[in-house]
């Protein structure tokens, strides 16, 4: 859906005043929106809740009683009668992987994948999606049931079934991989590639043919399939765009209207040595722009750029606080661990071994993220860290704190991201610099029956432990890690209202689960809003512009048809967005909704 930009602000603010007083006073011009008969909560002290909100151009007019707000209404005013329902600020996701979104649009997940029937659901799925013509590809299909077989029992390849598998992509080239590296292709496939019974194999290769006619069964064995995978089309800014237009579409539904993307300036990356994949799973922040020139940017963007770059980012214009209400610069990223520990996990499982201590694979060494964290900050860049281990935090809080010694006094925004496992030491610490905290329900919810055997009691304390978090002053922001893990394993849950019931009930949604939640640690629900809308837009220095439903901000609203404040936890599950407003102007209706 393309939106209209934002008018100028002295335009949006003119129209939201009251000029003069008395005989010859003009009153504001009339709401091109009215919301009313809502529980408006709004994120913004001064005014916690109210009963309507009016919105005029891309900015809310006024919030208050019904009466108060009604007095906007004009000819021409929208009027939608919410009829009791939750009105919340627009969601702000506060980590995401935008790029690797649109990779994961044309592919399938087949880890679980291991029999005809499961195949056909997961590529029907992508059939639905990705446009005709286009290829769907993805893999590891068996590695489940390998992996159980490799702890007792046999394993049995499963042999897909062309003709199955093209009754459900009839028009859609798919090309997917088995965990053990051969590949399987459908008939569209093979026609593309103009590959059939005459086609040689490969060297070190071959294509499994019937043996009674010849014909290709779709099978492709040794370096067969690796060559069949290196024809297929190389990846495009268009195909982006193409995915890239359908998940704003799906981020929309679900209520976001921001997002905090991990991403990089290719125009800076393509200057730059590696040792490594510093960069990896890093957005090309052109992404964003390409959408915005097209009219079809629907979230508001705060890229959380690679740290190592910020010196660089200065000449391609780019500081704090540069950019718009759409694209907004001044936040930086950096990644230290896979859960680095002070001492090794209690259980120390072999293939866990590196947890006692070691860098992330993107790391030089110490000094150097130090001396990156202190170049950025002296610039004014807020940086944000990926930090797991309790060692992790520690060394983390040593840079942050060495920054703010030696570079000009200012107020600093440092955030941990996921803080999983930091020692109480370091949560005082943080509390001290008023660090922000990025959570990923997900993440403990795949961790929760095995922490306390990798930390033992005493650190199991604080792991997770997100209550003790903001108890020492800590903001909290809840956030996904969209799309999932690098290795497609596990996607991570995109919607607000599912991560949010996660951080309140400590449990995956549909589970009974009684045991290890550690209930004590739960935010409430209203601190859980407070982590998806206002507290992201203070994280990106945006609070004064957007995050809650206050006076002269932007318009970005969402309607849900329950009232989460007044629910159980459970209750939580059965809210939907019934109207995601973006800069003032409806960008999704639920079924059934009125546009």
């Amino acid at each position: 859906m393309m939106i209209g930009r934002s008018k100028p602000f002295a335009l949006a603010a003119a129209a939201l005043l009251t000029f003069g007083s008395g005989t010859g006073a003009r009153a504001a011009p009339p709401a091109d929106i009215i919301l009313y008969n809502g529980h408006v909560w709004t994120a913004d002290d001064k005014q916690p809740e109210a009963r309507a909100v009016a919105i005029a151009g891309n900015r809310i007019a006024r919030v208050g009683s019904v009466k108060d707000v009604m007095s906007l209404r004009g000819k021409a005013t929208r009027m939608i009668d919410v009829a009791g329902k939750l009105v919340v600020p627009g969601f702000i996701d506060a980590h995401t992987h935008f790029e690797n979104a649109t990779e994961w649009f044309y592919e399938v997940a087949l880890g679980a994948v291991h029999d005809d029937d499961a195949l056909a659901a997961e590529v029907t799925q992508a059939v639905k999606r990705v446009p005709k013509g286009m290829w769907i590809t993805g893999g590891e299909w068996d590695r489940d049931v390998a992996r159980k077989a490799a702890h007792g029992g046999s394993y049995v390849p499963f042999r897909p079934s062309l003709a199955k598998l093209d009754a459900v992509s009839p028009d859609h080239p798919v090309l997917i991989r088995r965990f053990d590296g051969a590949y399987f292709i459908n008939s569209k496939g093979l026609a593309i590639l103009h590959l059939d019974r005459l086609s040689p194999n490969p060297a070190d290769g071959s294509f499994e043919r019937d043996l009674k006619t010849g014909a290709l069964t779709g099978l492709l064995l040794g370096h067969a399939g690796p060559k069949v995978e290196s024809q297929l089309p190389p990846k495009s800014r268009a195909q982006t765009l193409v995915a890239a237009r359908a998940l704003l579409r799906d981020l929309n539904e679900l209520g976001i209207t921001g997002i905090h993307d991990i991403s990089r300036v290719d125009g800076v990356s393509q200057t730059r040595l590696f040792p490594s994949a510093v960069e990896r799973s890093f957005s090309d922040v052109s992404i964003f722009t390409d959408l915005k020139a097209a009219n079809q940017l629907t979230v508001r963007v705060h890229p959380l750029l690679a740290l190592n770059s910020a010196p660089d980012l200065i000449r391609f214009g780019i500081k704090p606080g540069s950019g718009d209400d759409w694209i907004r610069y001044g936040g930086t990223k950096l990644m230290i661990d896979g859960s680095q520990m002070d001492a090794p996990f209690s259980n120390n499982p072999p293939e866990r071994a590196d947890y006692a201590g070691d860098f992330a694979f993107r790391v030089t060494n110490g000094d150097d993220l130090q001396n990156q964290v202190i170049a950025a900050d002296a610039l004014g860049f807020d940086i944000g860290t990926h930090v797991l281990g309790d060692k992790a935090h520690r060394l983390l809080m040593n840079w942050y704190e060495k920054a703010a010694q030696v570079n000009p006094p200012r107020e600093r925004r440092f955030r941990w991201i996921h803080a999983w496992f930091p020692a109480m030491a370091e949560i005082e610490r943080a509390g001290r610099m008023h660090i922000i905290a990025d959570i990923t329900p997900q993440q403990m919810m795949d961790d929760i029956d095995t922490v306390a055997a990798k930390l033992g009691p005493e650190r199991t304390k604080t792991a997770y432990a997100w209550r003790t978090l903001i108890d020492h002053g800590i903001r909290i922001n809840i956030v996904s890690d969209w799309p999932g893990t690098y290795d497609k394993a596990r996607a991570s849950p995109i919607s607000p209202l599912e991560n949010i019931y996660m951080a309140v009930a400590r449990r995956e949604p549909g589970s009974n689960r009684t045991e290890n939640r550690r209930l004590d640690q739960a935010l409430t629900v209203e601190e859980a809003l407070r982590a998806y809308t206002i507290n992201p837009a203070f994280s990106s220095r945006e609070e004064n512009v957007k995050g809650s439903i206050s006076t002269g901000k932007l318009a970005d609203i969402v309607v849900l048809s329950h009232d989460i404040l007044k629910s159980t936890a459970e209750d939580i599950l059965k809210a939907r967005v019934e109207r995601t407003i973006l800069d003032g102007r409806i960008i999704y209706s639920a079924p059934g909704i009125v546009p």
